[in-house]
């Protein structure tokens, strides 16, 4: 949709095979209808995954047992290469035969045997070639930190009913067991944690499947690996996140990969844990006004780097700017290793009654019960802890107090380079 009067264009552009890049420009038609082949082709070879997508796997089946049949065939698998009669196919095109020998007229035997064939070539199809993704995923489950729950896809076998005159049997079952324990209803029984992470590895499972198999086109060109993830993870508890991006880096290795949330919580905590890859970039999204009564502007800015924003301060003479970037860069830090390593913190109703201390402290008695155990040093090394305390007390902690705080060039450099140093 855009803005009327405003000229603009949508650019999508790649850095490997051909077209470089699908563009449309305000006015034009979209290029599904002008980009043909090519566009299609790119189209079908995305995967975007969104909470609505997961519902199709958990939440819309509230009484029945779950039929994945539409989410697998349709969406997840069309591109599959299976076997039929000795010759390598893709499923949907088998399942597109299927729909398309529907008979016309049942006076006509050969139709009836057409349509039973294409039934039978699907049907075997989709059995043989179901149990590698059942496996894929099941990897995927126990790399998220899931063990103990375990399913299996039963697929129906499609016929053409001849009194109904229709196909029935589309049907792609899912069965699910906790601990070896079968769970008929799956969707009323499991929590929301263990429904998303059912759904995401039977999803990123089929899609790794089908991507991998089929790797390179029929040019030679590598076929694009792009998946969208769109807040699908927030169904899992923080703790739960972190094996998610874990799965991404390793079994998504060579996809291009775009994860987004409106969890500001979640997304530092995923920035600091994907920082030491090197392969991953943070943005924001921001909408931006635009005139009276008319849709606003999405637009994508990176995500600064706030400890480089000090660092900029510090060379102009800002001594305050710095100090309040390098407090903020400190608190961050504090919070998601108090997260992700489960530190003891004083319960306050209010979060934002627990204080920099109250997570310095927690940290710091984690580091002293390490040391009494003779285990490996959580702070380390331990000189960072005195150096910590001294930056708190000369500048972080003078942030606190009304009027412009008496900051030292020399106290403030060593403020950022300590925390430079904790991070």
């Amino acid at each position: 949709i855009y803005a009327p009067g405003e000229e603009g264009f949508i650019s999508i552009q790649l850095t490997a095979g051909m077209p470089s890049e699908f563009r449309w420009d305000y006015g034009d038609k979209h290029p599904r209808e002008t980009g043909g082949q090519p566009y299609g082709l790119f189209a079908e070879r995305c995967r975007f995954l969104d909470y609505k997508a997961l519902l199709e796997t958990n939440f819309v089946h509230r009484t029945a047992i779950p039929n994945l049949f539409e989410l697998l065939v349709g969406e997840v698998l069309p591109e599959l290469p299976v076997l039929v009669r000795g010759k390598e196919e893709r499923l949907g095109a088998v399942y597109a035969r299927v729909l398309s020998n529907k008979p016309k007229d049942h006076r006509r035997r050969y139709a009836l045997r057409w349509a039973d064939d294409a039934c039978e070539d699907f049907s075997n199809a989709l059995a043989n070639h179901l149990p590698p993704v059942v496996e894929e995923a099941r990897q995927l489950i126990v790399k998220m930190g899931y063990e103990g729950l375990d399913f299996d896809l039963k697929p129906g076998r499609v016929t053409y009913d001849r009194l109904k005159r229709n196909f029935v049997g589309q049907e792609i079952g899912l069965s699910v067991t906790l601990y070896g324990k079968p769970v008929d209803r799956p969707q009323l029984f499991l929590n929301e944690a263990r429904l998303t992470a059912l759904a995401l590895s039977i999803y990123l499972g089929a899609a790794n499947l089908v991507l991998r198999s089929a790797a390179v086109g029929e040019d030679g060109t590598t076929k694009v690996r792009l998946l969208i993830l769109d807040d699908v993870l927030i169904g899992l508890d923080l703790a739960n996140r972190l094996p998610i991006l874990k799965v991404l880096n390793e079994n998504f290795a060579d996809w291009q990969v775009i994860l987004m949330t409106y969890d500001r919580m979640w997304f530092d905590l995923a920035k600091e844990y994907t920082e030491h890859t090197g392969r991953w970039t943070t943005l924001h999204l921001r909408e931006l006004s635009t005139t009276p009564a008319q849709p606003s502007r999405p637009h994508v800015q990176p995500c600064p780097d706030l400890l480089a924003v000090a660092d900029k301060h510090l060379q102009a003479g800002d001594l305050t700017a710095c100090a309040v970037y390098i407090r903020a860069c400190f608190e961050t830090r504090l919070k998601n290793v108090c997260c992700e390593h489960g530190i003891k913190i004083a319960y306050k109703p209010d979060p934002k009654d627990v204080k920099t201390d109250h997570l310095w402290q927690g940290i710091v008695d984690r580091q002293r019960e390490r040391e009494a155990k003779g285990r490996i040093y959580f702070i380390d090394p331990p000189s960072l802890i005195p150096d910590v305390e001294t930056v708190r007390s000369t500048v972080l902690n003078r942030l606190s107090h009304s009027g412009v705080p008496g900051l030292v060039e020399r106290e403030v450099r060593f403020a950022l380079e300590t925390v430079k140093r904790l991070q």
